[in-house]
């Protein structure tokens, strides 16, 4: 079986442990659907925060979601594990180093703009997801998708194969993978 995994907000706590450092470079509080259109309309600001985020290395201290570890790791010696995120390529090696220094393995790692994911989920039985628009795109091209419940997707799933999920526990009791 293919696996697809996003990483941020899925196998990473990235939301929660970089807001505050968000907020800070933005110069205000946002909301997390604040968070989410800020990143999606305010380009040139964004690359600034990147820049800033891959200077300082900040993905690369991020912790694993509660049972993310595990449950991959389980995954992994049965069935080929694909990563796709929407980090910009340039946060690779971080990426890569984030990933081994949890020791969360996989047999794939690709970097693909929003909403273009599922190019790169080519062939996934499954994939797991935390923004419900990528979610709906991914639905069209992988037979089940799981939403990883988060404050900015609360909005009624409308494709039939998604399922939302608290988090990894869930996940684990519902798909059990042979």
């Amino acid at each position: 079986m293919k696996i697809g995994l996003d990483i941020d907000n899925v196998l990473a706590n990235t939301f929660s442990e970089l807001a505050d450092y968000f907020n800070r470079y933005m110069g205000r509080e946002h909301t997390p659907p604040e968070v989410v259109e800020v990143m999606r309309r305010d380009k040139l600001k964004m690359l600034g925060y990147w820049f800033v985020t891959w200077r300082d290395q900040l993905l690369t201290k991020l912790t694993p979601l509660d049972g993310a570890q595990a449950t991959v790791r389980t995954w992994h010696s049965r069935h080929e594990i694909v990563l796709v995120t929407s980090r910009l390529s340039v946060f690779n090696r971080q990426t890569r180093s984030w990933l081994a220094k949890h020791d969360i393995p996989f047999h794939q790692l690709h970097h693909a703009r929003e909403f273009h994911k599922y190019k790169k989920a080519v062939g996934c039985d499954i994939f797991v997801e935390d923004n419900l628009e990528e979610c709906e795109v991914l639905a069209g091209h992988c037979p089940q998708v799981f939403l990883i419940d988060q404050p900015w997707n609360r909005r009624p799933v409308r494709a039939n194969n998604i399922i939302r999920v608290a988090g990894w526990a869930e996940l684990s009791a519902i798909f059990r993978p042979a």
